[in-house]
């Protein structure tokens, strides 16, 4: 046992002095190879392999510094990366810094191998020209072999084909830290630029997959770009290629996973997702001159889309916009003078209208603002042509079911009408108009509904006036002269008539009024609101024009008295000033109905005549002398 002892312990003697002798050579090697490996030879290689890659011209403008800790790595300051085949451009790349690891043995061989680039500020500069060509072309290079022998492969049948595959060389990772992307179009005459570029570029293999995760910063506002392919070769290339892509700012976040093609005449099919707090910041990021409604409006979309030359085509589509949910297809193009088209047909279980037509147009939010002036430049910067249809629907206080629609805007005029719906026992139709073209232009509302319940109408309006209610049918119609649409309430021209049957007049007790009547000079109706008038028939005809609304012909006819009224309505200032007369049937009332104005059979003596002023929310009754 001690014998056993004594070898073990010459054992850990031996060992230690083995490993003390390994370190000794180690930290020998470590400090003899900055002189075993050659500066000039891994950066006279380093930049022979980057061209070699690119087929770009390439300058390592000062010399390197080459460390080992944490791993062996070359630090070189102004990098330049310039085209041959366009040598008085802007270079493609320029660094101020770049560091890149490479392998010990491999440089200890005179043949270094290179991984993992880092570039520090560097700006990549991409110059358009006719033709698809851009400075980044070239015709030589591993790049752009890979890039034939790709597309060769895939026209012959992909990974059926006999044609020669793309070689395994190996690549790397690509880093780039607080760099500028500028994107010059020669053709066109613009430039786009990216700041604060940040990310990673992974592309291990020649062959294989690569996956670009980058921030920057565009047009003001911060975005992340994640893409992922599989055949990086044919998008470079310009042709198709599957893509995974995501992108993420705060005007919107997309994603789309399907084919894609980044060439002059770009194409792309497959799933899109997109979702923007606001489409107006959504548009004016993307560099359009659109100028959608006051609102700013929330929009998710969802479906299977096809964009080509300058036309997106989308079905399946699953849209959310101010709210409103809906699906069916989509269609967007460029007209021939450049403005962006939009068709398609949705569908709906709900929809408010209002917020909905809001997204593409300032049409005004209360009654309030109709009175402001609409800014009509919308009506040359868009086409709409939708076809809506929603099993429910709003429009302002007003509920809508069975709803079948359409919005236009085309030829410098906007219209969306209503083509049926029911609503309040009845069903209802209209058009909102608004056009810009001279003296022609202005806008229109034409409002139509048919036997529909008047009360219950009524009071989703929030009238609570004792007003006639019934069964209903009327028809509106106002319009403005001038190009913006409406420049004041009394530009407003129009008519109004509307005819009840089977109705009453709540909280107006007549017995009381005649009684009242009688008794004293002037009373507010609201002293009479004991009790109510039924009527077999209601029938008025009003005018609208310079802020005021006249009622030309206004009978109620009951079963044992008339009520006659006439008169003007100062909207604009919310006032009355109304004739009217009570008589029973024996006295045969009757006035002119406005457009066949004939003269009024005489009242009898015992007929009551007043006159009603004051304002729409305290009518003032004044019996005229001489009943």
């Amino acid at each position: 046992m001690e014998r056993k002892g004594l070898q073990l312990g010459r054992w850990f003697r031996w060992a230690f002095v083995g490993v003390v002798i390994a370190g000794l050579f180690a930290a020998a090697a470590a400090l003899a190879l900055p002189f075993a490996i050659s500066t000039d030879l891994v950066r006279d290689r380093l930049e022979r392999d980057i061209s070699d890659w690119t087929g770009h011209q390439v300058e390592l403008l000062d010399t390197p510094d080459i460390g080992f800790w944490p791993v062996p790595r070359i630090e070189l300051n102004r990098i330049s990366i310039s085209s041959r085949q366009y040598p008085d451009a802007k270079p493609i790349v320029y660094a101020d810094e770049m560091r890149v690891d490479f392998s010990i043995l491999s440089a200890l061989s005179g043949e270094p191998s290179f991984s993992n680039f880092v570039l520090v500020r560097p700006v990549f500069t991409v110059e358009n020209y006719p033709g698809g060509l851009t400075t980044w072309s070239s015709r030589t290079g591993r790049i752009s072999e890979g890039m034939a022998l790709a597309v060769g492969r895939s026209q012959s049948g992909g990974q059926d084909s006999d044609a020669p595959p793309v070689p395994p060389h190996r690549l790397g990772e690509f880093s780039v830290q607080n760099g500028t992307f500028e994107w010059i179009d020669q053709e066109n005459a613009w430039q786009e630029k990216v700041t604060a570029l940040n990310g990673t570029i992974t592309w291990p293999r020649l062959n294989g997959t690569m996956r670009a995760n980058l921030r920057g910063i565009f047009r003001g506002e911060a975005a992340a770009l994640d893409l992922i392919t599989a055949e990086p070769l044919l998008l470079l290339a310009g042709n198709s290629a599957p893509v995974r892509v995501n992108l993420t700012s705060a005007p919107m976040t997309m994603g789309f996973d399907g084919m894609a093609n980044f060439s002059e005449k770009p194409f792309f099919a497959g799933a899109l997702t997109m979702e923007s707090p606001s489409m107006r910041q959504t548009l004016q990021w993307a560099g359009t001159d659109i100028k959608p409604g006051e609102a700013i409006g929330a929009l998710a979309l969802e479906a299977d889309a096809q964009i080509q030359s300058g036309r997106a085509m989308f079905n399946d589509v699953i849209l959310e916009l101010e709210g409103n949910r809906g699906i069916g297809v989509l269609d967007f193009r460029a007209t021939p003078d450049g403005v962006p088209g939009i068709s398609g047909t949705l569908a709906f279980n709900s929809l408010d209208i209002a917020s909905f037509l809001r997204a593409f147009t300032p049409l005004p939010q209360s009654g309030r603002e109709i009175a402001e002036t609409i800014d009509t430049s919308f009506l040359r910067q868009l086409t709409l042509d939708m076809r809506l249809s929603s099993q429910t629907a709003t429009l302002g206080p007003l509920d809508l079911t069975n709803l079948a629609a359409a919005a236009q805007i085309v030829e410098g005029r906007a219209v969306f009408d209503i083509g049926d719906a029911e609503a309040y026992g009845g069903t209802v139709s209209g058009r909102i108009r608004i056009a810009e073209n001279g003296a022609e232009g202005g806008g229109a509302l034409n409002f139509s509904a048919r036997n529909v319940n008047l009360a219950a109408a009524l009071q989703a309006l929030g009238v609570a006036a004792p007003l006639p209610q019934g069964t209903a049918t009327l028809n509106i119609a106002l319009s403005s002269p001038y190009p913006s649409w409406a420049t004041g309430l009394t530009d407003l021209n129009g008519k109004f008539d509307i005819a009840i049957v089977q109705g009453t007049i709540p909280s107006f007790d007549l017995a009381q009024f005649r009684e009242l009547a009688a008794s004293r000079r002037f009373f507010g109706l609201n002293g009479v609101s004991n009790g109510s008038f039924a009527f077999t028939a209601a029938d008025f005809k009003a005018t609208f024009a310079n802020g005021l609304a006249e009622i030309n012909h206004g009978v109620i006819t009951g079963d044992d008295a008339v009520i006659d009224l006439t008169g003007i309505i100062p909207y604009q200032r919310g006032g009355l000033a109304l004739v009217g007369l009570i008589g029973d049937h024996s006295g045969n009332i009757a006035q002119g109905d406005g457009d066949n104005a004939e003269a009024a059979v005489a009242a009898p003596d015992n007929a009551i005549r007043f006159f009603v002023g004051g304002s729409w929310q305290t009518p003032m009754i004044s019996p005229i002398l001489g009943n």
